[in-house]
C-alpha cells in the first residue's frame, strides 16, 4: 500500500478492519497526509503518529474545536449554541466544569452498586437466553440503564436514548437513510428533553438535568438553546464508548482466545486488560481540529483554517511508542494510550467508562460465566466510531 491510495474517508476500511493497514503506512511514510474531502468540501490534513496526535490534541492555543469535530463541516447539534466537544476558550473550561464533579472518580465509584445490579439483571437474562445477540442484550443495554437514571432519564426510555444516538451519530445504512435521520432524531431529542427540563425545573432531583439547570454560563443560568446541545453529547457520549468497547473486547478475547489468561489473573490483570481494551479497540476512531494559525508539521504548512483529523486510532497502534503494538497484551504497561483523548477535551466520562467495564468482567468472572462467539462480528461503517453492530454469542455458566 502507498501513501497516494489511502482514503481514511472509505469506511470499508474499517468495517472490514483493514484500516490497520492503511495507518501503519502513513505513520512511517506520509505522517501528515493529505486527504481529499468529502463531497464537494475541501480536504483535509490527517496525523497518524502517538506524538503528533497528542501534541495537537493538547494545543488548544494553534488548534481549535469551534468549526466542528467531525470531518464534514457539520455540527451534530446543529446550528444553533455548540455543545462542549465544539466549543474552544473561553467558553469550553466553565461548560465544562459544570459537570467535571459528576465524573470525578470518587463520584464515579458511588455508582458501582447501579452498575452491578444492571449488570447481574441483563446477565441473568443473557443466560436464560443462552444464544443471543451480545450488542443488542447487553453491550448497548448496560450502559444506557445505568447512565439513564444518572441523567434524569426514565429506564424505560433508554431505549429511545439508543435510538437517537444511532441515528445521530452513524452514517451506517442500518441506522441512517441519510442527513434528513440525523435532523430528524435530533428535533425528536431536544423535544424529549425540553419536557424533562420543564419537569425539573419545577421539581428539581439528584440528576443530571437538575445539575446543569442549577448552573450558569456566562453569568446567567442556561436556556434551553444551550442545554440542548449538552444532553445530545451526552446521550452520545454516555453509551457509545462502554459500548463498543464491551462488544469489542468479547471478540477479541473470544477471537483470541485470552479467556483462560483472563480467569486465571487477579484484579490487576483485569485493571491493565481494560486499559489494553481500551488501545485496542480505540472506540473513538478520531476527532478533528481547525488549524487557527499557520502551523509547520513534518516539513508542510497545514494553513489557517485548514482541516486536521487525529486518529487516535493509528497513535494506540505506533512502534515508536507501544512495544509490538499488534499483539493485545492483557498485562500491558506502561500503557499510555489515548484512547479517550488528550487536552483539554479529555473524555469527560473516562472513569465512567472504565468502572462499568470493570464491574461487568467482575461479575463475568465471579459467577463462572463462559462466552462463546458463534459468528464473526458484524462492524459498524464508520470512520468515526469504532462499534460492532451484531456479535452472536453463547453463553454458560460453570
Amino acid at each position: 500500500m502507498k501513501p497516494d491510495s489511502v482514503d481514511l474517508l472509505d469506511v470499508a476500511l474499517f468495517a472490514e478492519s483493514r484500516d490497520g493497514e492503511a495507518f501503519r503506512t502513513l505513520r512511517d511514510d506520509d505522517p501528515l497526509h493529505w486527504n481529499a474531502g468529502p463531497g464537494e468540501e475541501r480536504g483535509f490534513w490527517s496525523l497518524t503518529r502517538y506524538a503528533d496526535v497528542e501534541a495537537v490534541a493538547k494545543d488548544a492555543a494553534r488548534f481549535g474545536n469551534a468549526d466542528g469535530t467531525q470531518i464534514p463541516s457539520r455540527r451534530a447539534e446543529g446550528d444553533g449554541p455548540r455543545q462542549i466537544h465544539n466549543m474552544d476558550a473561553p467558553d469550553h473550561s466553565p461548560m465544562r466544569r459544570l459537570l467535571t464533579s459528576t465524573f470525578m472518580p470518587r463520584q464515579v465509584e458511588k455508582l458501582a452498586g447501579r452498575v452491578e445490579q444492571v449488570t447481574a439483571e441483563l446477565l441473568d437474562e443473557a443466560l436464560g437466553l443462552g444464544e443471543f445477540d451480545f450488542v443488542k442484550v447487553i453491550a448497548s443495554r448496560l450502559p444506557l440503564l445505568v447512565f439513564a437514571p444518572m441523567l434524569g432519564v426514565p429506564v424505560e426510555d433508554a431505549d429511545l436514548l439508543l435510538r437517537w444516538t444511532n441515528e445521530s451519530s452513524s452514517e451506517d445504512p442500518e441506522y441512517s437513510a441519510g442527513p434528513e435521520t440525523a435532523a430528524t432524531a435530533r428535533d425528536e431529542l431536544f423535544a424529549y428533553y425540553a419536557a424533562l427540563t420543564s419537569e425539573r425545573r419545577a421539581c428539581p432531583a439528584d440528576d443530571i438535568v437538575s445539575t446543569l439547570i442549577a448552573g450558569e454560563f456566562r453569568g446567567a443560568p442556561l436556556t434551553q438553546e444551550w442545554l440542548n446541545p449538552y444532553y445530545m453529547v451526552l446521550t452520545v457520549a454516555g453509551n457509545e464508548t462502554t459500548r463498543n468497547l464491551l462488544s469489542g473486547s468479547v471478540a477479541l478475547l473470544g477471537e483470541q482466545g485470552l479467556w483462560p489468561t483472563l480467569r486465571a489473573g487477579d484484579g490487576q490483570l483485569l485493571r491493565s486488560g481494560i486499559e489494553e481494551m481500551v488501545r485496542w479497540t480505540s472506540p473513538v476512531v478520531h476527532m478533528r481540529r481547525t488549524a487557527l494559525e499557520d502551523v509547520e508539521l513534518h516539513g508542510r504548512t497545514v494553513r489557517e483554517g485548514e482541516k486536521v483529523v487525529l486518529w487516535f486510532a493509528s497513535a494506540n497502534r505506533d512502534e515508536r511508542v507501544f512495544d509490538a503494538p499488534d499483539e493485545f497484551r492483557l498485562d500491558r504497561a506502561p500503557n499510555r494510550h489515548l484512547g479517550f483523548g488528550a487536552g483539554p477535551h479529555f473524555c469527560l466520562g473516562a472513569h465512567l467508562a472504565r468502572m462499568e467495564t470493570r464491574v461487568f468482567y467482575e461479575q463475568l468472572l465471579a459467577r463462572d460465566i463462559r462466552i462463546e462467539l458463534l459468528g464473526e462480528p458484524d462492524r459498524l461503517r464508520s470512520n468515526w466510531f469504532r462499534g460492532i453492530k451484531h456479535l452472536p454469542v453463547r453463553m454458560t455458566q460453570g
